[in-house]
């Protein structure tokens, strides 16, 4: 009977410790890959506001209440009692990218920082408000 018992135990630890089928090579990359791809994939929690003297402000997509697009291309954000005006040009794509909160970050910058092609998107201005009444 301490046999029998012993066999038994041996069979449960088999089956708990089975990590699940094994796949051909191929398949097992693909799964690692898409593992490693989501964390990626996920939305921000919070956009960063980078000014151009470095200093960095962040905000929680969870605050942000409306977004305003003007084109001449001047972008409004609301996050909570703070609006974000952003100027500059081609600022559809980010307007979307950040509707979607997908943005990290947004970032104020000069024509000094390299050569941008005139289609690319690019920040002049970025003005941060308090206690805004209304975007």
């Amino acid at each position: 009977m301490a046999e029998s018992s012993l066999r038994r135990a041996s069979m449960v630890e088999k089956i708990l410790q089975h990590t699940g089928p094994r796949h051909e090579p191929e398949v097992q990359e693909a799964k690692e890959s898409h593992q490693s791809a989501r964390p990626q994939s996920r939305e921000a929690v919070m956009l960063d506001v980078r000014m151009a003297n470095g200093t960095i402000e962040s905000f929680p997509y969870a605050w942000l209440s409306r977004i305003r697009y003007k084109p001449g291309d001047t972008l409004s954000l609301r996050f909570g009692d703070n609006e974000i005006s952003i100027e500059g040009r081609n600022l559809s794509k980010l307007r979307d990218i950040v509707s979607e909160h997908r943005a990290r970050f947004i970032q104020e910058g000069t024509e000094e920082e390299g050569l941008k092609p005139e289609d690319a998107e690019h920040i002049e201005r970025i003005v941060i408000s308090e206690d805004a009444s209304e975007v």
